[in-house]
């Protein structure tokens, strides 16, 4: 491993630091002034998105997580590794093989940044290895033991090949590789178990719906993944057979759509980029450290990464190519499953159970949505409150005769979705209902493609978004007749119309009758189904108007400096890599305008750098719940309060994609109840944690609050934001954004008067 990251994994505790992985020098001539200038003004986006795979391992150690948990992020962390390789590493290889001379923002070529992302990538593939060796050990400790063939005692192997005979052996399919038979199709994140004989080789696909983990009956929790069960029966499936090694694998493949050509049916396109998905090139093959080398040789070159690994030794040695890694344990993300199964048996050994409020101002007025939000604008903060009221809405509008219309995008949802279910009800009801459908919401493609034909098939009208451009907004327009006149009732939000992942993630949902903000939906949907967009008159659309308008905000708050007033920025997201808005901080820091990013994921922006960006400051909260919620803050030339800040919520990150090729909204805060929570509860508890949150150095290292100047507290004392919103019922009961207690506010800061 890297020297960074072997001081980082080699003790058992392992949350104080995790830094940026060394850029190895290539051959070539001295970088340019422009490169070289590049550099030291902006962080590599892929390196430090590596960054955060290593907080949420990090967090597989905290010992102040119950075990389970524990396991869970490491299950996690191996999840979003394996994104990375078929999303972002396998964009890397594309890039490298154009051979274009593109640089990266921050001044890397291409086979610069594939090198270094794949050096970083494999030290944490190592160090996940190594975390779960830790946890499997603890685990036994408490009872709990993931077993090896050769621990089964004579019992255990009766009722196993009982239960390989009732339940593997007519599921399983051999498959002999040879001239006559070519190597089957195996699905990226698949796992194969690989036999190799006298005669060759032989492979079993593992069936993913009989699940990888078996629990053994008897004393204890033991449990025998599925591969160790192949392993000790495989002669029932090839009798009379030598087996010389034996071991499993898994591919994963570049993630993005193979198209053979664009046209004007983008549900076709995605339909056949789906289809031809399986021939997607191999970016990484995992390899459990039993097979032998020449098994490993041989699925490489049936894989062709014989043809990618051109610049090694010829013949080349594949087990040992930076695309191949050998492992303990192959396919750790699947880890998850066994949380499932144990949470039940030890609910000791996982966080408490959380049941989301229902909203008071809704219960008020007997669960009358309409009543409720003509009353006053309402706001929801998942998974703090329930996602019930956004079905509701859609029931009661699906049901209510005075409703004319519906229309909503839809980015992700569920197959058994609640609010499809209401779409649907309100087409056979006779009223218009429009569904937006993102069909290229990287993994959700197939499902959303099934629940398009559900509503289509219903008399839902269907629009697939604007080629070229995601659809990412999260938006809902109700229109209800009332007293003769059109009244539009609005809900718009950080989070998808998901209910499993509003009780994971922290986003912002938002109802209300402003009939401005209303029309501006209106002209949205029109923009979606027409791609012809009206300046809207309140909301932040991007790709025409998001980005402009930041500008001119921060710009404001520039103004507000040079003019002796208070000039603060505070912007809560999930990722920042976006190179102008990063010089745009840059100045503003430097004017004298003090700034607090929370960025849960990707940061590329330097923090703390003297003479660039000193008044800045970057964190990442990496907790129970995924940081989702997007906030941007504005002074306004007064000491942070709810009272006078320009606040917007939205579904707008900080990056390339969101202001330029996205479709995005960010909606004006106008209501002093909803910024009151939006300022003085999420914000403030937000800037104030120190139990789950990571500060950003100006060298690229992310220090655990805790051992340092930075944070005031170790990981287990503190302040904990999620912990202050499932307890308080009010959470803007923190009070004043400025009180002087708070460690992390910009008018608090020795710099903010200098």
């Amino acid at each position: 491993m890297s020297e960074v990251i072997a001081k980082l994994w080699g003790r058992l505790n392992l949350t104080r630091q995790v830094s940026l992985p060394a850029i190895p020098a290539l051959p070539s001539e001295p970088p340019k002034p422009a490169q070289r200038q590049a550099r030291r003004r902006l962080f590599n986006r892929e390196l430090s998105d590596l960054l955060f795979v290593q907080r949420v391992l990090a967090e597989s150690a905290n010992v102040q997580h119950p075990l389970l948990e524990r396991l869970r992020f490491l299950a996690i962390s191996a999840e979003i590794l394996d994104q990375f390789h078929s999303v972002r590493l396998a964009k890397m290889k594309r890039s490298v093989a154009m051979k274009d001379g593109y640089l990266t923002a921050d001044g890397m070529a291409p086979a610069q940044q594939l090198q270094a992302a794949t050096r970083a990538a494999n030290d944490l593939l190592e160090a996940q290895q190594q975390h779960w060796a830790r946890l499997e050990q603890e685990l036994r400790a408490h009872g709990i033991s993931f077993l090896a063939p050769e621990e089964l005692d004579g019992d255990d192997l009766d009722w196993l090949e009982d239960y390989f005979r009732s339940h593997f052996h007519h599921v399983l399919t051999p498959f002999t590789i040879d001239e006559e038979h070519p190597f089957p199709f195996i699905a990226s994140g698949g796992l194969c178990a690989i036999c190799e004989l006298r005669q060759g080789h032989i492979l079993l696909p593992l069936p993913q719906n009989l699940g990888r983990f078996l629990p053994l009956p008897g004393e204890g929790h033991r449990y025998l993944a599925a591969e160790n069960l192949i392993k000790r029966f495989w002669h029932l499936l090839l009798p009379g057979e030598d087996l010389r090694s034996y071991g499993v694998f898994q591919i994963l493949r570049d993630n993005d759509l193979a198209r053979e050509e664009m046209n004007a049916d983008l549900r076709a396109i995605v339909e056949s980029g789906l289809r031809m998905r399986h021939k997607a090139n191999v970016i990484k093959l995992k390899v459990s450290n039993s097979m032998s080398k020449e098994a490993v040789q041989f699925v490489a070159e049936q894989l062709g990464l014989a043809r990618e690994e051109a610049d090694l030794p010829s013949p080349p040695d594949l087990a040992a190519s930076p695309s191949v890694f050998s492992a303990r344990m192959v396919g750790l993300a699947q880890l998850g499953q066994a949380v499932t199964r144990l949470a039940e048996r030890f609910p000791a050994m996982i966080f408490p159970p959380y049941s989301p409020r229902y909203p008071k101002q809704l219960s008020r007025h007997g669960d009358d949505c309409f009543a409720a939000v003509t009353a006053q604008d309402m706001v929801l903060h998942w998974p703090y409150e329930s996602f019930e009221p956004v079905v509701r809405f859609l029931d009661q509008a699906a049901d209510d005769p005075d409703v004319v219309a519906i229309k909503q995008t839809l980015y992700r949802t569920n197959d058994d979705s609640p609010i499809v279910a209401a779409m649907i009800r309100a087409a056979q009801n006779g009223k218009t209902v429009l569904a937006v459908v993102e069909l290229e919401a990287r993994d959700n493609e197939e499902s959303n493609i099934r629940l398009a034909k559900r509503m289509e098939a219903a008399g839902v009208q269907l629009v697939y978004g604007i080629i070229g451009l995601k659809i990412h907004c999260k938006a809902t327009l109700v229109v209800r007749m009332e007293e003769g006149e059109a009244i539009t009732y609005t809900h718009l939000g950080t989070g998808n119309y998901h209910p499993k992942n509003a009780r994971a993630y922290t986003d912002i949902s938002f109802f209300t009758r402003d009939q401005v903000i209303g029309e501006d939906v209106g002209k949205l949907f029109s923009y979606l189904t027409s791609e012809k967009l009206s300046p809207p008159s309140k909301l932040l659309i991007a790709p025409r108007y998001l980005r402009s308008s930041l500008t001119e905000l921060v710009r404001q708050e520039m103004a507000h400096a040079e003019a002796g007033r208070p000039a603060y920025v505070c912007i809560k997201t999930n990722a920042f890599t976006d190179p102008q808005m990063a010089e745009l901080l840059y100045e503003a820091s430097e004017a004298g305008v003090s700034i607090d990013l929370i960025v849960r994921r990707q940061c590329v922006l330097m923090p703390g750098v003297p003479g660039l960006s000193s008044r800045i400051r970057v964190k990442s909260i990496v907790g129970r719940f995924l940081e989702h919620s997007r906030i941007y803050l504005f002074g306004n030339g007064k000491a942070v309060s709810a009272e006078s800040a320009i606040v917007y919520f939205g579904s707008a990150d900080l990056m390339e994609r969101n202001l330029d090729k996205r479709v995005e909204t960010l909606v004006p805060v106008e209501s002093l109840e909803v910024r009151r929570l939006l300022v003085d509860g999420i914000l403030h508890a937000n800037v104030k944690d120190t139990r789950q949150s990571w500060m950003l150095g100006s060298a690229g290292d992310y220090d655990r609050c805790g051992g340092d100047d930075s944070c005031d507290s170790d990981a287990g004392e503190g302040f904990c934001a999620q912990t202050h919103f499932m307890q308080e019922e009010n959470p803007a009961c923190l009070g004043s954004f400025a009180s002087p207690e708070d460690w992390l506010l910009g008018q608090n800061r020795p710099d903010a008067a200098g």
